[in-house]
């Protein structure tokens, strides 16, 4: 995991792996359509993006524990009430965005178009940056309403709801993998791991990157990875020999491409107690808040929070509490998307 967004940095759009006569945007995990609103969850629409009203928490303190990547339990006020997205931003949504803007699209937006068969799926690649564009475009054409990014205090609160849950849904991930079978909430490593030993276990994967031990080197995906009763992966990364399914042409091929991301909304049994989806996993989200980063490349670094894990990440890393994750605000990467955060003037 730690070495996650300096992998980023060095995808490269290449030719598609093929395989079984798909490329790689037909590899991810079929999309949903965004499920409907969680029972009792208050949702308005505003610009066209769909809210979930979250109240103040004048007392609110960050996650605390003595074991990595938790904070120090440090207080935070969330002083008024705020409204957030129920769904990450879809590659749709920042199409029409992008449609009155000059920025440029994501990387692996082919010639500049929305993904077909992704329009749902969250945008990725995108700034810090691009997602206040964003908030500022939907600001001039939603009347009594201002967008924003979230601060990491308020995401924070919002995934946690009421209970301090652990996951967005309560204290327990709840993932199996039994006979190839992966049961899970949420959208993170041991998806794609368990897709790719189902469908593709036989395929040759080769080390590309140069600074493998194993360069050049094929071997089966089934060689590669494996994954846990409980849904640990392994064979995911070794950052001491630049090996495991990140080093290889395929995962590669897979990433130029919007890597193994879901439709918003399709893990319905993730929703959190507010009502808002895929705040474990799909894709880390920006914050508004500058901090020093604790893991990866960005270690030591002032950067943009990010938070929820990713379809790349460990579970470990999609809990709520799981903190120290940055990346610099001007940069887009390959797991990092947004959602909007709003208040009404």
């Amino acid at each position: 995991m730690t070495a996650e967004s300096s992998r980023e940095r060095h995808v490269t759009r290449r030719k598609l792996f093929l395989l079984g006569g798909a490329g790689a945007a037909g590899l991810a995990l079929p999309g949903r359509a965004p499920a409907a609103a969680a029972p009792g969850a208050a949702q308005e629409t505003a610009a066209g993006e769909e809210l979930v009203e979250i109240p103040a928490d004048p007392d609110f303190v960050f996650a605390a524990d003595l074991s990595n990547n938790k904070g120090a339990g440090e207080a935070a006020a969330v002083t008024a009430g705020y409204w957030l997205g129920a769904y990450q931003v879809t590659n749709a949504r920042y199409g029409s965005f992008l449609e009155d803007s000059d920025r440029a699209a994501p990387s692996y937006w082919a010639d500049g178009a929305v993904p077909s068969g992704k329009e749902d799926h969250p945008v990725l690649g995108v700034s810090a940056e691009d997602a206040d564009a964003y908030c500022a475009w939907l600001t001039a054409r939603a009347d009594g309403w201002t967008f924003r990014l979230p601060t990491e205090a308020e995401w924070e609160n919002a995934a946690r709801g009421p209970g301090a849950y652990a996951y967005p849904w309560g204290q327990e991930a709840g993932t199996t993998y039994n006979g190839s079978t992966l049961t899970s909430r949420y959208n993170y490593n041991a998806v794609c791991a368990a897709y790719y030993l189902t469908h593709y276990g036989s395929t040759e994967a080769t080390y590309d990157n140069p600074e493998s031990s194993r360069y050049g080197e094929s071997e089966p995906i089934s060689d590669i990875l494996a994954v846990t009763a409980t849904g640990g992966v392994s064979g995911w990364i070794d950052h001491s020999t630049w090996t495991g399914f990140v080093y290889t042409d395929v995962f590669d091929a897979l990433t130029a491409t919007g890597g193994n991301t879901s439709a918003v909304g399709a893990y319905p049994d993730g929703v959190s107690a507010h009502g808002a989806y895929d705040m474990a996993g799909n894709c880390f989200e920006w914050t508004s808040s500058v901090v020093t980063a604790t893991n990866g490349a960005e270690a030591g670094q002032q950067v943009n929070a990010v938070r929820g894990g990713s379809w790349y990440a460990t579970g470990r890393s999609c809990a709520t509490w799981y903190r120290g994750e940055g990346r610099e605000g001007s940069g887009g990467y390959a797991t990092v998307g947004f959602r909007v955060a709003a208040d009404r003037s």
